[in-house]
């Protein structure tokens, strides 16, 4: 989403003048997924000079089986806020919980709002999946997103995104 797409392209920006190959990324797809999204994701790809693990599943599941099938990864970084659901709590590196797979959460973006968030993305230009365009201001699966009715216009198009003002509704359009 669009957290990751901050942190991508601040890892990018960082790596850009340093010989690092392609940046490993993970993608555990945990249910049926926006074409929009895919589109996206196989943009940033090319665009970011990404190697992606795909993994289908879970979460958790997800996370121990990029671990048995790649063991030397040790931590994940994260695009996490702590306005994001069980996040209020995270320091900048947190251990996985007990009972998930032995990593290493590092979310150097607990401390960005909503707005910070939007902020860079469009003060930089930064390209951003195209559902934030028409409504949709968190994704997900296809089966728990819908657009955001806090930006829904009385002629029944949507807002933006970034147009969004309550940082609180975020997640409205979320089941």
């Amino acid at each position: 989403g669009k957290d990751c797409t901050v942190l991508l392209h601040l890892l990018y920006l960082a790596l850009q003048n340093r010989n690092y190959g392609k940046i490993l990324t993970v993608c555990i797809e945990t249910d049926a997924v926006f074409d929009e999204l895919k589109e996206f994701i196989d943009s940033s790809q090319v665009n970011y000079k990404l190697s992606i693990i795909k993994i289908q599943g879970k979460i958790k599941a997800g996370l121990f089986e990029l671990v048995e099938t790649a063991p030397h990864i040790k931590a994940v970084l994260m695009g996490t806020r702590h306005t994001d659901p069980y996040s209020s709590e995270l320091a900048p590196f947190t251990p996985c919980d007990p009972g998930w797979a032995p990593l290493m959460r590092v979310s150097p973006m607990l401390d960005w709002t909503y707005a910070n968030v939007w902020d860079f993305l469009r003060q930089l230009d930064v390209p951003y999946c195209t559902l934030y365009d028409v409504g949709y201001t968190s994704l997900g699966a296809i089966s728990n997103t819908q657009r955001n009715p806090a930006l829904r216009r009385e002629d029944g198009s949507y807002l933006p995104a970034y147009m969004l003002t309550e940082a609180s509704l975020e997640r409205a359009g979320r089941t």
